[in-house]
């Protein structure tokens, strides 16, 4: 009786987890439906807020962008394309939006690594707030992977001027000099220190005539008082 009770559980078992699968397959295919209108949606907006940039018109455009983010899956390729140009809306606001402009191609880069547009606006971001070795470095990655990009070279090429004539001004500022010229500027030094060992000795040696000169005049005077005495 045990044996056939076994088999009723089993098949029973089996129809439901057939129907667990069934379950999960059409939630997948509805989520996968839902996703693919969101999708559309989104590139509905970013159209919209690519034409309102082409307006000028920046703030309007960011808000399209946001609205089209929220549809995306956090990892959809277009989530790097939209934050790419999220900063792009935030540098033309002017340089104090730069740090966020920073941000935005920071998250698109997490999604993307290799977005050579990301790095090159947080490239152009950095060399304007004078982070001038971050730019060098976003710059130099994209050339690793597109040697001849025009964009890349050209910034690269003005980095290493600015850097160049930063390094001049810090040289003039510090006065280099040749060993030969910086050895008497050096001597000095120790001869200070000796003047003020010299002083702190002669301190005690002032103090120690100071005592020493009461005895001295006693002396002076008992041999006088002696001498006045033989005379006597």
């Amino acid at each position: 009786m045990g044996k056939p009770s076994a088999k009723k559980k089993i098949q029973i078992g089996s129809k439901s987890n057939d129907g667990n699968i069934k379950h999960v397959k059409a939630n997948s295919k509805a989520f996968d439906e839902d996703t693919a209108i969101f999708i559309n949606m989104s590139q509905e907006l970013k159209e919209e807020g690519n034409k309102l940039f082409q307006k000028h018109d920046h703030e309007g455009a960011m808000l399209k962008y946001e609205k089209a983010l929220k549809l995306l899956p956090p990892n959809h390729i277009d989530v790097a394309y939209l934050r790419t140009n999220m900063a792009a809306c935030y540098m033309q606001l002017g340089i104090g939006e730069y740090p966020r402009a920073v941000n935005e191609c920071n998250l698109a880069l997490q999604v993307a690594p290799k977005y050579s547009k990301a790095l090159l606006r947080r490239a152009r971001c950095h060399e304007a707030l004078n982070r001038l070795d971050l730019a060098l470095k976003d710059v130099s990655n994209v050339l690793s992977m597109e040697p001849n990009n025009l964009t890349a070279l050209e910034i690269a090429d003005n980095l290493r001027k600015a850097i160049e004539e930063k390094g001049v001004q810090v040289e003039d500022k510090e006065i280099v000099t040749p060993p030969s010229e910086a050895e008497p500027t050096s001597a000095p030094v120790p001869g200070k220190i000796v003047k003020e060992k010299g002083r702190k000795r002669r301190a005690p040696s002032s103090k120690r005539r100071i005592l020493w000169n009461p005895r001295r005049r006693m002396s002076m005077k008992l041999r006088k008082a002696r001498l006045r005495t033989r005379w006597l």
